[in-house]
């Protein structure tokens, strides 16, 4: 069985940490991919628009390697369809993600890049942030994207309030 060229890692450990980079890796960040499906039935398009954020990092390889991811997640159905996007999301509960809009987010790996997933089924919408894993700085500070995102207990009123 051949490899993967793609590893994929969810949250499936517990860990959030790794699905996620901040601003000060901007210097790694070729740019993102936008996708937003034009319907919510099977055989319904997509539009995709690139956003350049550093042409140096662009070269035919990485061009090349992105559209291999793409068909990767059309064929295996993450991005084949908003219904099958939507059934993707459902199958990875531990990918979903709480803050202004409800997400799901995956990373993919490989040789040298970095791709960040971020599904979003409410909106019928998709980004792929992409990063050359040589120009990622390990010395740059990191929040804890586990207390950012993971699941927050909410405190429960026990009767005991006295006014």
């Amino acid at each position: 069985m051949p490899d993967k060229k793609f590893s994929i890692y969810d949250a499936s450990n517990g860990d959030l940490n790794p699905l996620f980079t901040t601003k000060l890796q901007e210097t790694a960040c070729v740019g993102c991919l936008r996708g937003v499906f034009t319907g919510r039935e099977i055989g319904d398009g997509v539009t995709v628009t690139w956003m350049r954020q550093n042409r140096d990092l662009e070269s035919p390889g990485f061009l090349a390697e992105l559209n291999e991811l793409l068909d990767e997640l059309r064929n295996n159905g993450t991005l084949n369809s908003f219904p099958a996007m939507e059934t993707y999301c459902k199958a990875h509960p531990e990918a979903r993600m709480s803050d202004r809009q409800t997400f799901y987010a995956f990373r993919m790996d490989s040789s040298q890049y970095r791709y960040h997933l971020r599904l979003f089924p409410q909106v019928q919408k998709f980004y792929i942030f992409c990063y050359r894993t040589d120009r990622m700085r390990a010395d740059r500070p990191r929040p804890d994207f586990n207390a950012l995102y993971g699941s927050k207990k909410k405190k429960r009123n026990r009767g005991n309030d006295r006014t």
